[in-house]
C-alpha cells in the first residue's frame, strides 16, 4: 500500500495536494488541457528505445534525478513524467512520453 506523495514535499496532506494542483496547472498550460485526475505511482512503458519502469520517488531510469510525478493526459494522449535532476534544479523537467504503457500502477489513496 503506497499513499500518495510527492518527493521533496512535506507529508502534510494540504502541502502535497497544493503542490500537485500547482504541477497539474503547469502541465495544463504546457499541454493545452488538464491531466486526468488519477495519481500514478509507477509506469511500465517503452522509453528511449528500451522497456523501463518509471516510479515516483525513484531515480528516472533514463535521465537520473528523482521522478516527482507521472501524469496521464487521457485516452490516446501522452503520459508526462516530471522529474528533478540531481543538479538540484528547483522546478524540475517535464518529459512527454507516448500514449501507450504496458502497465500503470496508481497510488492507493
Amino acid at each position: 500500500m503506497t499513499t500518495f506523495f510527492i518527493p521533496g514535499v512535506s507529508s502534510d496532506l494540504h502541502a502535497v495536494e497544493g503542490a500537485y494542483r500547482d504541477m497539474s496547472g503547469v502541465i495544463e498550460l504546457e499541454m493545452g488541457h488538464r491531466p486526468q485526475p488519477r495519481r500514478i505511482l509507477r509506469l511500465w512503458t517503452r522509453r528511449g528505445g528500451m522497456d523501463c519502469i518509471t516510479e515516483v520517488g525513484h531515480s528516472d531510469p533514463l535521465r537520473g534525478g528523482t521522478v516527482v510525478a507521472i501524469f496521464d493526459m487521457g485516452p490516446r494522449q501522452p503520459f508526462v513524467v516530471w522529474w528533478r535532476p540531481d543538479t538540484g534544479m528547483r522546478d524540475g523537467v517535464r518529459e512527454v512520453l507516448g500514449s501507450t504503457a504496458y502497465a500503470v500502477l496508481e497510488f492507493d489513496s
